[in-house]
């Protein structure tokens, strides 16, 4: 893909009025629908009214604006050059791992801190579902629940473990799975509310692409929409893929999309990606532009190794995501953390912001990995030295839809303390 000097999507400045417009008024919406579906639970996309299932919708594959390509990722990624790699998946310490763990086992993110960020709950239905999505993402999840402990349907053969493994695979990618890794289970990524769920030692990651137009266009309801509706159409797949192996006599439950355990964690230990610095899986056909998605099995499968992309070099010679961010939520230093060496994001300021601007991500938005793809950006970096897209409008240019300008290299909105720190707002990391 070749880059222009001016991004694209750029709205004129009637259409960034009516963006600001409808952002707010659709925010003004969400908070009334929330209140009205569950005031005083959790907040939870999955969460809404069950009924909403039987609302008359349109399913993702027939809306063009939204739907994933739904295409296996077969494109090769060539070697990095020498000076931008690193570790295979990301710097860990077994040890201080397992001490992490036993001091305090992960807990699932809105349940834990809901009372502090109660302030805010009702907007985490997100916009987009209360308009269009939420009847298709909550038929997808009911669904999977609905199939999620199901028991094999015979008894299971003697099998060849690299041959089953290899058939999973061209199954996931038939039915339209972009990528799919299998890592060992790990009771250490599962979150404390859900431990003893698992049905086997193997995980099966499985990644799905989310609409490229509709990303582009971020900070924006559509982009949200594309996302959740991305997830809805991978948990349609995740049921196939459960039921492809225990129609085989082995047992398999997929997760929904809101997870029981850490799904980036999982997908960089099954070589599917590395972790940006802004705290995202890379993968590198498609950035973190996809929805990811794991299930647990007993199936005899052959295990994937974590990769080195060259993404953390590339990350490092980068860096637009940590100056774009409009309240300054992303670092460039790489800490240890329950083990793991990252780059950990602020999430008190980035949480508000993410849940009052259309869900935000701009961070996403100005990945040059995202944008192009790592062997494009590869191919860039070898040849010039530096990075693809990098100070131009067409990566780094966005509209904001909270004041309805144009922001672009060098620039960013400024964000008023209201929206960072809106009353009662008292979010404390665990």
């Amino acid at each position: 893909m070749v880059t222009s000097a001016v991004w694209p999507y750029r709205r004129g400045r009637v259409r960034r009025t009516l963006h600001v417009v409808g952002h707010h008024l659709t925010l003004a919406l969400a908070w009334t629908v929330a209140h009205i579906a569950r005031p005083n639970e959790a907040p939870s996309a999955a969460a809404l009214p069950s009924v909403l299932r039987f609302v008359p919708h349109r399913p993702t594959r027939l809306v063009r604006r939204l739907r994933s390509p739904a295409r296996s990722w077969t494109e090769p990624v060539p070697a990095p050059p020498a000076e931008l790699r690193t570790v295979a998946g990301i710097r860990r310490d077994p040890e201080l791992e397992r001490q992490a763990y036993e001091k305090a086992p992960l807990r699932e993110f809105f349940g834990a801190h809901f009372e502090e960020i109660a302030p805010l709950a009702p907007v985490l239905t997100m916009i987009a579902p209360v308009l269009a999505v939420a009847p298709r993402l909550t038929a997808a999840t009911t669904q999977l629940l609905r199939r999620q402990d199901l028991e094999p349907t015979t008894v299971p053969q003697t099998v060849d473990p690299q041959g089953l493994t290899a058939e999973l695979k061209t199954y996931a990618a038939e039915i339209g799975i972009s990528a799919a890794g299998i890592t060992a289970f790990d009771e250490k990524f599962t979150f404390a509310e859900f431990v003893g769920n698992a049905v086997g030692e193997h995980v099966v990651v499985c990644v799905l692409e989310q609409n490229y137009d509709a990303t582009q266009r971020i900070p924006a309801v559509r982009s949200e929409q594309a996302a959740l509706s991305t997830y809805g159409e991978l948990e349609v797949r995740m049921v196939l893929l459960a039921d492809w192996l225990r129609a085989r006599g082995w047992r398999a439950r997929p997760e929904t999309f809101e997870g029981e355990s850490m799904f980036i964690a999982y997908a960089v230990a099954a070589g599917l990606g590395q972790l940006g610095l802004n705290g995202q899986l890379l993968t590198p056909h498609a950035g973190s532009r996809v929805r990811l998605n794991v299930l647990t099995t007993n199936a005899p499968l052959l295990h994937d190794e974590p990769k080195d992309f060259g993404i953390e070099g590339v990350c490092d010679r980068c860096k637009i995501c940590v100056r774009q961010c409009p309240v300054g939520a992303i670092t460039t230093v790489r800490k240890e953390h329950r083990g793991i060496t990252k780059a950990k994001i602020n999430t008190k300021r980035c949480l508000p912001l993410m849940m009052q601007s259309a869900g935000c991500s701009v961070c996403m938005k100005v990945c040059p990995i995202q944008r192009y793809g790592l062997p494009a950006v590869l191919q860039h970096y070898e040849s010039t030295g530096e990075i693809l897209g990098k100070d131009t409008d067409d990566l780094e240019g966005y509209d904001w839809p909270l004041d309805g300008q144009h922001y672009g290299p060098g620039s960013s909105p400024r964000v008023p303390d209201s929206v960072v720190s809106p009353p009662g707002f008292r979010f404390v990391p665990l």
